[in-house]
């Protein structure tokens, strides 16, 4: 049983403060109705009816500085509670890790791998094949400023310096106390959300906030935590310069696909600040290394090679004036390349190792020779990615001035290939020098010339990758290619399908069927070792064709695209666009990676680390350990021993029932039901998360209808209200109709034998405990349509009971998440300080809606509203 006693005295702790707070910025009446409110909101979980009346009454009578107040001090709870609760998993963590019982650890995995009776050779060849990439992105679900996010930090920082110093002595509890007093009151006086809409400059600075303060660091610990591992299980081998493995990659400035402020200049921007940072990084470390390397002739020795590369040493302190020399020239942007700076730290590496300098060669030196070799001379790589019709029109135009095609888009699939691979095979230069087409088509140009430009600047590791979104065909791919050989990058650069959509996705072993059929593309392939990135959305096929058949269509395509690859001798490199939330392919990494198809874990993965995610995962160094540690871990032990058990024939065939009617039901209810949009949009804040500036990019790619809402503010909207049913309706529908059909046999198996299903039905338990349809029925009442809200919502509601029965039923819970109390016990914790939100929410809805955008009450209102969408972001600790 684990002791939260800690966790209990840290929650009091901080919420006292915070209480502290709210007296002294607005006196004993308002700490007194929050208080109220929040006892009232317990009574109701509680299970007292009249409480759900009584907060309705109580919250109508409020003013806005009353509900502001409100609003702050159940917002900034949550904040604090997260940090209590990051406190409480770290604690847990280290008791475990010190009793040698911790699970997914790096420790786990090689253990495993030695009691497996794997050599130190295969360990070795092992960690030369794993690949993983973690690619940070823009996305707009991250609802905390940056200036909160930095606060909240320091905060966390505080509470674990002070548990350190435990027992304290009276001056150091009033030290923290009085510093945590600081910092909260800090937090207090902060705006939540921004003033104005976030620049893509400030989600870059958002970006290099956690990969120079938390994820640098983070990594090399993880290398130096493996090290120790391996030297301990396979002291015979050598692991003192193990492969580079773990990657991390940006999409921030260079994902272009429906936002229009990602321009060719932002782009090369973006490079240059992150060269300019990683050696702004290496330069303070380079200091504090200075300090530290006086070993001085007379004293000791050096090698002849190190000597002989200062030309005229002018001082007894030689590594000194090595790192002096390094300094300067990092400085003076003197390194053309990464290795060039490699070669002069292991220079002095390697003659601190020859002349007794063991512990320094293998300290603070060591880890900046790592950071080097992990974070290049340019912090991480950055992607591009843009809509492949964008590309389609831009050729069509171009192909029409040519006069090679008068309406390229309107021709068939062949003819558009035969086009296109006569134009590859054409040694006349295909674009002109001055572009004079249409904006679009003059942008995309511009993109391609642009990566063209920063391959010359930096080198053609700044931008490796190519993404087509929305691609639905061969020459969707073809035209990345023609482009990328008319700027001479075809060979240094992965040109990449994404297929998103649920009928892209059962399309996409036929797609790269006949391209890699294509003569002209397997020289292409070739030229890039004979390697394929490919990428799968896992947001929009959710949106497209709700949570079975979206994971279902995602799972045959990685065994398709697996398989055709190996019969092709091509390493297959899946990229994963994952989600935080789990209707968009949220949940633990590493339980993700477990439960793939064993044809898609042969070669390299990329993984998206979306919005919150990574606020939540890289906010804390010890929690950001655990999250890499348990993705190696997954990676470690599926490549070394790959599951050999197939699937069984009936379980292929009830998931190919359940996921077709799992789309039919959420297709019914969201594309087929008559006013379900309208009812969306008065029973969500889906019009006013469309005002909050949390994210550069427009919530839709274009104008059109639900089609162009990108599937973030369709999930985000679905968790603000509660009802979150992205994520599992239509499970219960499909369930039932199985099992009354075949029985529950089948489906028990499944969830004991298979990875794959028992995630699934984990993660739509982890939402169905989430959801609470008592506080999605108030938000329905805003539905103005009485006829419509009850028969749309009447139907939301019995699915849900229905997906909560069949659930149960196959996990054997009386309720969801018996089987995991401590996330149960986190929600009951959160759920009376989450609901006053959700009320006061609806209130300012009502409000709002009735009021014109002129009015002078409106925007005070909608700032309010915005809080509220914030507020209870933390409080679930998602947004979209």
């Amino acid at each position: 049983m684990v002791d939260t006693s800690a966790l209990s005295n840290d929650i009091r702790l901080l919420g006292n403060l915070l209480g502290q707070i709210i007296r002294e910025q607005h006196g004993d009446e308002a700490f007194e109705l929050v208080e109220k409110v929040r006892a009232i909101a317990k009574a109701r979980r509680n299970e007292h009816p009249e409480a759900t009346a009584e907060l309705q009454s109580l919250i109508q009578t409020l003013d806005v500085n009353a509900a502001k107040v409100l609003i702050k001090a159940f917002g900034n709870y949550f904040q604090l509670i997260n940090i209590a609760e990051d406190r409480q998993r770290i604690r847990v963590l280290r008791e475990r890790e010190s009793q040698g019982i911790l699970r997914e650890s790096l420790e786990d995995a090689i253990r495993t791998l030695k009691e497996a009776d794997l050599s130190a050779d295969t360990i070795s060849e092992l960690l030369g094949q794993i690949q993983v990439r973690l690619v940070l992105t823009a996305h707009p679900s991250e609802a905390k400023r940056q200036e909160v996010l930095i606060k909240l930090r320091h905060i966390a920082t505080l509470m674990a310096q002070r548990e350190r110093r435990a027992p304290r002595i009276p001056v150091e509890e009033r030290f923290f106390t009085a510093a945590l007093l600081e910092r909260i009151e800090e937090l207090w006086q902060t705006a939540p959300t921004r003033a104005a809409r976030p620049t893509v400059n400030d989600e870059v600075n958002v970006g290099l906030y956690f990969l120079t303060c938390v994820i640098m660091d983070t990594t090399v610990n993880l290398y130096e935590d493996l090290r120790s591992v391996l030297e301990v299980y396979y002291p015979e081998g050598n692991w003192h310069d193990l492969p580079i493995f773990l990657h991390f990659a940006s999409w921030i400035g260079g994902d272009r696909d429906g936002n229009p402020y990602v321009t060719p200049e932002l782009t090369l921007q973006t490079i240059q600040r992150l060269c300019d940072t990683v050696r702004d990084v290496y330069l303070q470390k380079l200091d504090e290394i200075r300090d530290h390397l006086t070993q001085s002739l007379g004293e000791v020795t050096v090698s002849k090679t190190f000597l002989d590369s200062l030309h005229t040493p002018h001082q007894r302190e030689v590594y000194r004036q090595k790192i002096d020399s390094i300094i300067q020239r990092l400085i003076e942007n003197d390194y053309l390349t990464a290795q060039d700076l490699l070669q002069d730290l292991i220079l002095i590496q390697q003659s601190l190792l020859q002349n007794k300098g063991t512990h320094a060669a293998r300290g603070s030196l060591q880890r900046l020779i790592l950071l080097v070799r992990i974070f290049g001379l340019h912090l991480v790589p950055l992607e591009v990615r843009e809509d492949a019709r964008l590309h389609e029109q831009a050729i069509g135009e171009i192909f029409a001035h040519y006069g090679i095609c008068e309406d390229f888009s309107s021709e068939p699939e062949a003819s558009k290939q035969a086009m296109l691979v006569r134009e590859l095979l054409s040694t006349r230069p295909f674009l002109p020098l001055k572009p004079t087409f249409s904006e679009k088509t003059n942008h995309i140009i511009e993109t391609w010339r642009m990566i063209a430009e920063a391959h010359q600047r930096y080198g053609t590791s700044v931008i490796d990758t190519y993404i087509a979104s929305h691609t639905e065909s061969p020459s969707d791919v073809l035209i990345l290619l023609l482009f990328a050989k008319s700027v001479g990058i075809d060979r240094h650069i992965d040109l990449v399908p994404l297929f998103e959509t649920v009928n892209d996705l059962q399309h996409a072993h036929e797609t790269m069927r006949r391209l890699l059929d294509i003569p002209i593309y397997q020289q292409y392939v070739a030229a890039r070792g004979n390697r394929q990135q490919i990428m799968l959305g896992y947001s929009d096929s959710g949106k497209d064709g709700g949570y079975l058949s979206s994971n279902w269509n995602l799972y045959i395509a990685q065994e398709e695209l697996g398989t055709l690859c190996k019969a092709r001798g091509i390493t297959l490199q899946l990229f994963h666009g994952r989600g935080g939330s789990i209707g968009r392919g949220g949940g633990p990494t590493n339980r993700a990676i477990l439960s793939q198809p064993s044809q898609s874990l042969h070669g390299p993965i990329k993984i998206t680390e979306q919005g919150e995610v990574i606020a939540y995962r890289y906010s804390n160094m010890e929690i950001a350990r655990r999250h890499l540690s348990q993705v190696l871990h997954a990676m470690m032990t599926a490549m070394a021993m790959p599951r050999t058990a197939k699937i069984k024939p009936e379980w292929r065939q009830a998931m190919n029932e359940l996921a077709e009617l799992g789309r039919q039901s959420f297709r019914q209810l969201v594309y087929e039901t008559e006013g379900f949009l309208e009812f969306w949009q008065q029973a969500t804040p889906i019009g006013e998360l469309a005002q909050l500036p949390i994210g550069s990019r427009p919530v839709k790619r274009q104008k059109g209808g639900f089609e162009q809402i990108r599937a973030i503010p369709w999930m985000f909207s679905w968790t603000q209200n509660r009802a979150i049913i992205p994520s599992w309706y239509g499970v219960g529908t499909a369930i039932q109709h199985y099992t009354e059909q075949y029985g529950w046999e089948t489906l028990h198996q499944m969830v004991a034998e298979w990875p794959f299903f028992t995630a699934l039905i984990e993660n739509v338990e982890f939402d169905l405990a989430k959801a609470d349809m008592g506080i999605a029925r108030i938000y329905a009442e805003l539905v103005e349509d009485v006829a419509l809200r009850e028969s749309i919502f009447g139907r939301i509601e019995q699915e849900y009971q229905l997906a909560v029965s069949c659930i149960s039923t196959l996990t054997g819970h009386a309720s969801p998440l018996d089987g995991s109390p401590v996330i149960k016990r986190s929600i009951e914790r959160r759920n009376p300080y989450v609901d006053p939100l959700n009320f006061i929410q609806v209130q300012l809805l009502k409000s709002l809606r009735h009021l014109p955008p002129e009015a002078p009450e409106y925007q005070e209102l909608l700032d309010n509203v915005l809080a509220t969408i914030n507020g209870i972001a933390a409080g679930m600790k998602t947004t979209g």
